[in-house]
């Protein structure tokens, strides 16, 4: 395996692929006939390619011509792209679609004339091969638009710009595999079929009557003998793209239609016929293979809008940097300000409102008397109901301990605030960062591919089912992964598995339901492509008391990319109050995260609100396993947690850590880990319920496998107990299984 790894990513094995692919389609280009006629096609290439591509192309097309035993009728073709790749050679000018095309054209046009005043070539034919020159550059420079993209990899995306370069060599690749026969059968007549079917099936009305249009085209330049099928391709690709919606056959059923009134128009021609035929077997390849997957996987079309999406990007995160940047000014001045704070002691404070007017104070304090230095002091140190005594012959002794204890209650009262206001400081600040999450994550989001198109298709699917709909979007993220964003009322309650399902067939994807929000009026429903993998999960609790609720939560969602999450939370003690904490952290971790703001930003948040509820001390553990479902890496947060049992293959692992709960400390820090998963493997989450005690009885329990809800159980009821039978805490397990998606095998 690692070989054939090494092998894929030598580069010498994919300049040899590149070097084959241009001398095949060297081969397929000078094969090519346009009614008789032949076009320096292979010239074009050559100039809109390397020199190594060039003597590639010209090694095709010297095996082309040998092999069909016309060489000596293509000596000017051959040394126009003998010349065109010297010129590139000779100059090295920058590989632009400008100078593929003067290179085509230079290279044709002195071929040319090298076998003119050879007096090989007429004047009548100086015409033709100057037509043939012109054709040369305009095709080259379209080769080269083309193939600037596809350098970058695929899929391809394009924009609006780049239609007329593809356009062009979608007809010049599709008459040429025109020519390309076995018997009856033509290669280009069912990759045209099969491309019209796919385009209307992907782009609805407007992509089939494009390429209807263009495969028409193709059609005509090669034989014209075709025109009889050829001018129906349009019409049956409208027709097809308004049947988009439908199932596949039905689309490949119209075009048949349209291709039986063709012939029959045409008197039953033998040519029409042959056509005909041909779209049949193509329209077959296109209900039996994933054509829009295809599609996808090569070529993606961006709308027109790329460039303001990045503006909006931009600003986005612009306003988030500025809102940084005011929370942490705001935060210094915080902590500014809190060091510069000192406390007056009440010792100091009597001697100031007391003592400065006392008769008797140069016999207290001036002269040293450690008596009244003493029992300043330990009237100090007593507490608000503590009696303490002033001093000895104190003139004022009623006065000095008055004093004393609204010294000290204004100083309790004054730490107090000072605390609730930390608090309170803390909450915004942490609001602060959530906002510019929030405006970060959603600015990132703009970068995605939005697909016009789809969005308008979605729409229209959902509103044959009377599903009302404020807004869609359809998008793309960059794990080639369709995000599908509905807004309904917020009084409405949609069937997101229906929608799934319809939009899946439609779109020839399988969906799944990421998440459904409500903010104000309105609902927010994410359906999502599968990915690789699947997550399925199983949760088991038991309470401390039977009469009482279980004091742990979980909780298991996905967000807006997919990802699958895995909360537990352990409030403190049992019962109600110990559920109604655990409660409020899932439920607001929940939220946070299918709000777009990542785990440690979104505990950060809880853990402000936890501080500054209540004025008991209230607090809760948070573990969490986040899991990727297209690599199937797994990212585990613990806040206080208890422990987390990894299966991977027959290895366990025990990932367990002491950090504060959510609630303790103004700023929190969780342990953290990534961990690389594989199919069939498992994770537990446990609360602290389970001691090391029954430690080794999981991992063997964990290790003997099979149904994940039993295990689940299985691995709650080694909880320990009391002597009575009862849990002695609660007790939370849940569990997750990796799996493959069967649509990816």
């Amino acid at each position: 395996m690692l070989e054939w790894i090494k092998l894929k990513e030598d580069p010498r094995i994919w300049r040899g692929a590149g070097l084959t692919g241009c001398a095949a389609l060297s081969c397929l280009l000078t094969a090519a006939s346009f009614n008789g006629l032949q076009i320096p096609l292979s010239t074009a290439l050559s100039a809109a390619l390397s020199p190594t591509c060039g003597i590639a192309v010209l090694a095709g097309s010297l095996f082309t011509y040998a092999l069909t035993g016309e060489l000596s009728n293509g000596p000017v073709f051959l040394c126009a792209i003998a010349l065109t790749s010297l010129l590139r050679w000779m100059f090295g000018m920058q590989h632009t679609p400008r100078t593929a095309a003067m290179l085509a054209v230079s290279g044709t046009g002195l071929s040319a004339v090298i076998f003119s005043m050879a007096r090989l070539i007429g004047g009548r034919e100086m015409i033709y091969w100057a037509a043939a020159a012109l054709l040369a550059g305009v095709f080259a420079a379209c080769i080269r638009k083309t193939a600037e993209r596809f350098e970058g990899g695929v899929p391809v995306r394009l924009h609006t710009g780049d239609a007329p370069a593809f356009s062009v060599c979608f007809v010049i690749l599709t008459a040429a595999l025109c020519s390309v026969r076995v018997l009856m059968l033509s290669l280009g007549q069912m990759f045209a079929a099969f491309v019209l079917l796919t385009a209307a099936k992907r782009y609805r009305a407007y992509g089939g009557m494009i390429c209807g249009t263009l495969a028409a085209f193709a059609l005509l330049i090669t034989d014209t003998h075709t025109a009889g099928f050829a001018v129906i391709l349009p019409a049956a690709g409208l027709t097809a793209g308004c049947l988009a919606g439908k199932h596949g056959g039905l689309l490949f059923f119209a075009v048949q239609l349209f291709s039986a009134a063709a012939l029959m128009l045409s008197g039953w021609d033998v040519f029409t016929a042959r056509v005909w035929v041909n779209s049949m077997i193509g329209g077959m390849l296109f209900l039996f293979l994933p054509a829009c997957q295809i599609a996808d996987a090569l070529i993606l079309w961006s709308d027109a809008d790329a460039d303001l999406s990045a503006l909006t990007d931009t600003r986005m995160r612009f306003l988030s940097d500025s809102i940084a940047g005011v929370r942490e000014s705001a935060e210094r001045i915080a902590d500014m300000l809190a060091k510069t704070e000192t406390a007056c002691s009440p010792a100091e404070r009597v001697r100031e409102t007391v003592c400065a007017r006392c008769s008797y104070r140069e016999t207290c304090w001036e002269h040293g008397d450690r008596e009244a230095a003493d029992c300043f002091r330990r009237l100090s140190d007593a507490g608000l109901t503590e009696q303490a005594e002033a001093p000895f012959n104190c003139l004022k002794p009623d006065l000095v301990t008055a004093e004393f204890k609204r010294a000290k209650r204004q100083n309790a009262e004054a730490k107090a605030l000072a605390v609730r206001l930390r608090n309170i400081q803390t909450l915004l600040f942490s609001q602060m960062r959530i906002t510019e999450e929030l405006l970060s994550g959603d600015g990132s989001r703009f970068r995605l591919t939005y697909h016009r198109e789809l969005t308008r298709y979605v729409s229209d699917v959902l509103g044959k089912y009377q599903i009302s709909l404020l807004a869609a979007a359809v998008s793309e993220t960059d794990s080639r992964r369709l995000l599908i964003e509905l807004y309904v009322p917020a009084d409405t309650d949609p069937d997101t598995a229906f929608a799934a399902e319809i939009l899946g067939e439609a779109l020839q994807k399988p969906l799944e339901c990421c998440g459904t929000e409500t903010a104000g009026s309105g609902k927010r429903i994410l359906l999502q492509s599968t990915g690789g993998f699947s997550v399925t999960t199983a949760a088991a609790q038991c309470a401390a008391h039977d009469d009482e609720p279980c004091g742990d939560c979980w909780d298991t969602f996905s967000d807006r990319n997919g990802t699958v999450y895995l909360a537990v939370s352990d409030g403190m003690g049992t019962g109600k109050n110990a559920a109604l904490d655990a409660r409020i952290v899932l439920s607001n971790f929940r939220q946070l995260v299918q709000s777009g703001m990542n785990c440690k930003a979104a505990a950060e948040m809880i853990n402000a609100i936890m501080l500054t509820k209540s004025g008991d001390e209230r607090f809760a553990t948070l573990d969490i396993a986040q899991i990727n479902t297209d690599n199937a890496s797994v990212t585990l947060y613990k806040y206080g947690a208890g422990p987390t049992f990894v299966r991977h293959g027959e290895h366990i692992t025990l990932c367990q850590a002491p950090t504060d709960p959510i609630g303790i400390q103004p700023r929190t820090a969780p342990y953290s880990t990534v961990l690389q998963l594989e199919r069939g493997d498992m994770l537990f989450l446990l609360t602290d319920g389970m001691d090391d005690s029954v430690f080794p009885v999981i991992r063997q329990k964990i290790l003997q496998g099979g149904d994940l809800q039993s295990l689940v159980h299985t691995v709650c009821a080694r909880a320990p107990r009391k002597a009575d039978g009862t849990p002695a805490d609660d007790v939370t397990v849940l569990a997750a299984v990796i799996s493959g998606n069967t649509i990816d095998e």
